[in-house]
């Protein structure tokens, strides 16, 4: 599936074979910058708003971390192809319910989640190392795979996709190598886009025979939460979107799966706002269609805006939501730039 599940030896590509050495052997250059300034500036002031709320109380501290567990194992599996709803998911989680219809498959993924995002959750205050990578393996795949935890001893081939991950012995030392770069930081990347290209390289090495899209989010999680950010969910609706920049990133355009993942941190970053921050007007989430009504702007208009990360709008379900303070800073940025053009002008 995209990027980054395939079956080993069953299927071929069929446009022309990518090696994946051109992006290994350069690993120690990435360009500066990869996130959008504005998507970045966003993040960091959500952030530190956040940060100011802290230390939040225990009881809100369990009701997010219980919203998240469940919101996180939902789409992750969804995006893998679970066909457990996320009432299903919820229920087969906080109750041990079995779904009439859904396989063992799709019930054993949902309940070693919790446990994979638990044992990620400690990983925030040390140096991620390679036995962490296996064992969060081991915990996501447990009853599903008899390999869980071990990296691959064949080639292969992902379905859909023209990329071909490197062969299996070299597996290793490709991990000792992105680990070592994730320690080093060479190119001074900043934590979102660290976050976001061990995300892409991870996949890249392609290191388990299955799951190393659900192995790759989770690590991505860990190198967040070092930095004090929520943990950040792609969601299934993007999973077109979420493929399509990876696919981008493979052919050496790492900048829209960057701006991609950072959306989605800063999408999180909202929502545990929303949940922790006193309720007023000016930061109610209300439709595109209700902030049209309150612009100049037709409800196409934002959301073109938003979807190209120009103003800070959030998805909630699959529809985006802005607030009217997000509409103000978009509306008074607007207004700086056309006062120096005229004073250039003149």
């Amino acid at each position: 599936m995209g990027a980054l599940r395939g079956k080993a030896g069953i299927v071929f590509a069929k446009k022309s074979i990518v090696p994946i050495h051109f992006y290994i052997v350069n690993i120690t250059y990435t360009p500066m910058n990869l996130l959008d300034d504005r998507i970045h500036d966003r993040i960091i002031a959500k952030k530190l708003e956040l940060d100011s709320y802290r230390p939040l109380s225990k009881e809100t501290v369990r009701k997010l971390r219980e919203a998240m567990e469940i919101e996180y194992t939902y789409h992750s599996n969804a995006i893998e192809g679970n066909r457990l709803t996320y009432r299903e998911t919820q229920l087969v989680i906080r109750e041990g319910i079995t779904i009439g219809g859904k396989s063992l498959r799709d019930h054993l993924e949902a309940q070693n989640h919790p446990k994979a995002i638990d044992y990620v959750e400690g990983l925030k205050d040390r140096d991620l190392m390679e036995k962490d990578v296996s064992e969060i393996h081991r915990i996501i795949f447990s009853g599903l795979l008899e390999n869980a935890g071990d990296y691959r001893n064949s080639q292969v081939f992902i379905e859909g996709s023209d990329y071909m991950p490197p062969p299996a012995f070299e597996v290793p030392a490709l991990m000792k190598g992105l680990l070592e770069w994730l320690k080093r930081n060479p190119d001074e990347l900043r934590p979102v886009e660290v976050a976001a290209v061990f995300h892409h390289r991870f996949v890249s090495i392609h290191p388990f025979d299955d799951g190393n899209g659900r192995v790759a989010r989770l690590l991505m999680n860990v190198l967040l939460i070092k930095h004090g950010y929520p943990f950040t969910v792609i969601r299934n609706y993007d999973r077109r979107r979420y493929y399509g920049t990876l696919k981008r990133a493979d052919n050496g355009d790492l900048k829209p799966f960057v701006n991609f993942i950072g959306r989605c941190v800063e999408e999180s970053l909202h929502l545990y706002l929303s949940a922790v921050e006193p309720t007023n007007e000016q930061r109610r989430f209300m439709s595109l269609a209700e902030a049209a009504k309150l612009t100049p702007y037709s409800q196409e208009y934002l959301s073109l805006l938003a979807r190209r990360g120009l103003i800070a709008a959030t998805k909630i379900g699959k529809d985006w939501h802005i607030t009217r303070e997000a509409l103000n800073e978009y509306r008074a940025r607007l207004r700086s730039r056309k006062g120096k053009r005229r004073e250039f002008e003149n």
